[in-house]
């Protein structure tokens, strides 16, 4: 009985001292928890940011939402759709490491038309983003919108539209200005000095092919015109 009993306590005091271990490690790892967490050393307050060219690496970095943050909360994926839910950044990728670096890498929108309209002007992009200008950019195609009728619900420029200007300069490099109204729609003119109505922008890519045909075939009859009228596609109107 008595061998029993000593067993007995053997066995709980090295339960107990298991126990203590135990809590100790346990203690011992929530202290290394606590200084990982609350360290400055795992907290952001820059970033490496590259591929920036319309915005600043600060604007960019202050759009991102991490400053002050522990590495250990923040999230790539969350960051990134911040970003890109800004109109000059077509896509973001985000990157972290120990102990506190965060690398920022952006694909910018590439103005190439400045939307004039009565009250105020936009960059816009090949997939008509629009974007408020941020400085005096050279090159870009003026189209002029007095009542920015060209926007759509989400407030960007039609899509046919810009397919419009980007095919007319391909065919035609030199003119610069187009200019909307809803009753003749895109319109420019010319070196030869002909206007050319495109309409609202249905069919805009089918249209900019009978402009090309019509225009190779006035030249090679060597005839004068001042009006290409091609509202309607199936009727071309000349003058």
């Amino acid at each position: 009985m008595v061998r029993r009993l000593g067993l007995r306590r053997l066995i709980t005091a090295r339960q107990r001292a298991g126990r203590a271990v135990g809590l100790i490690v346990l203690a011992g790892l929530l202290t290394i928890l606590v200084e990982f967490f609350a360290s400055y050393a795992f907290y952001v307050y820059e970033a490496e940011v590259h591929g920036h060219r319309l915005l600043s690496a600060g604007q960019i970095y202050e759009a991102s939402g991490i400053d002050g943050y522990s590495i250990f909360w923040i999230q790539p994926e969350v960051i990134e759709q911040r970003l890109e839910a800004l109109p000059y950044i077509r896509s973001a990728t985000v990157r972290c490491w120990l102990p506190n670096r965060v690398q920022i890498i952006v694909e910018e929108r590439e103005p190439i038309i400045l939307w004039r309209t009565r009250d105020v002007a936009f960059w816009v992009d090949s997939e008509g983003q629009a974007m408020v200008p941020l400085a005096d950019l050279p090159n870009l195609v003026l189209v002029e919108d007095e009542e920015r009728a060209m926007a759509d619900s989400e407030g960007r420029m039609n899509q046919e539209i810009v397919v419009g200007i980007r095919r007319i300069r391909q065919i035609v490099p030199e003119v610069g200005l187009f200019r909307y109204d809803p009753i003749y729609g895109l319109q420019f003119i010319t070196p030869e000095g002909v206007l050319v109505y495109l309409g609202e922008g249905q069919d805009m890519a089918y249209k900019v092919q009978v402009f090309d045909a019509v225009q190779r075939q006035i030249a090679h009859e060597g005839r004068t015109v001042s009006l290409i009228d091609l509202r309607y596609k199936d009727k071309p109107y000349i003058r």
